[in-house]
């Protein structure tokens, strides 16, 4: 099966699990926005006068953050589970297995684009114009890349080590309060050089300069992003394809 054939099939994976999950629900798609934004209240809330007062556009600031951030665990942490909890199609039908995980990216960037239509309504509530979204199109784009390569190698130990899920999960928490979402990193010399090794606060840094504030970010800022994006894509396709045809034996 060809590029375009395992993509039309990850399309319909993804259409049909969305689909499903909004099924029977009445609040629907509002279910999708709800996390973030009750996050966002709470952390404006706690942190507005102490953490935010040197930071211009805070509400913006921490908005951006969380649901670029939510985008990225919510995914990963899906695709840590998406072969084992297919073991049924795997094991009886013989089709591409990385669709399954091209599938959950999909349904995320569908879900996600509904926090971006929230954002934009926060956007003009601050008069700030909308038009950096439309670069952020770009930055959805190959930011969707480094989580699909994370995704693969998430994917793939999965397979082999029950307790990835859990691990990935607590990684997780640590990143988030690593990154730079509720906070700025100012002059923590520390802070700052452990997230130059951090893809989020590239992304998120490079998205709060152009949709916020309206400037060009720093070029070695865009460089390390597409960095993080080439290693983790690389790395991603090499360990799935190298473990793949071992998935049915071992779940």
């Amino acid at each position: 099966m060809n590029f375009i054939q395992t993509f039309k099939l990850s399309i319909s994976l993804a259409i049909s699990e969305f689909k499903l999950r909004n099924e029977r629900t009445y609040l629907g798609l509002i279910w999708y926005l709800l996390g973030p934004l009750l996050l966002f209240v709470l952390l404006l809330l706690v942190f507005h006068n102490r953490l935010g007062n040197n930071i211009e556009s805070y509400p913006l600031y921490l908005l951006l953050g969380i649901i670029i951030f939510n985008f990225f665990q919510k995914t990963t942490t899906s695709a840590a589970n998406g072969i084992i909890q297919n073991e049924g199609l795997i094991k009886s039908i013989n089709f591409p297995t990385e669709s399954i995980v091209i599938s959950i990216v999909l349904r995320n960037i569908f879900e996600h684009l509904f926090e971006i239509i929230v954002f934009m309504i926060f956007l003009l509530f601050f008069n700030i114009p909308i038009v950096g979204i439309i670069f952020y199109i770009l930055i959805l784009l190959i930011m969707s890349l480094f989580i699909y390569g994370v995704s693969l190698i998430l994917a793939s130990l999965a397979v082999f080590f029950a307790d990835i899920n859990n691990v990935w999960t607590f990684l997780a928490r640590l990143l988030w309060f690593a990154t730079p979402i509720f906070y700025a990193v100012g002059g923590q010399t520390r802070l700052f050089t452990f997230n130059l090794f951090n893809p989020l606060y590239h992304f998120i840094t490079v998205s709060r300069d152009i949709i916020i504030y309206q400037k060009m970010p720093e070029w070695w800022m865009i460089g390390g992003m597409f960095g993080f994006i080439l290693i983790f894509f690389v790395i991603g396709l090499i360990v799935f394809n190298k473990t793949k045809y071992k998935f049915a034996e071992m779940i």
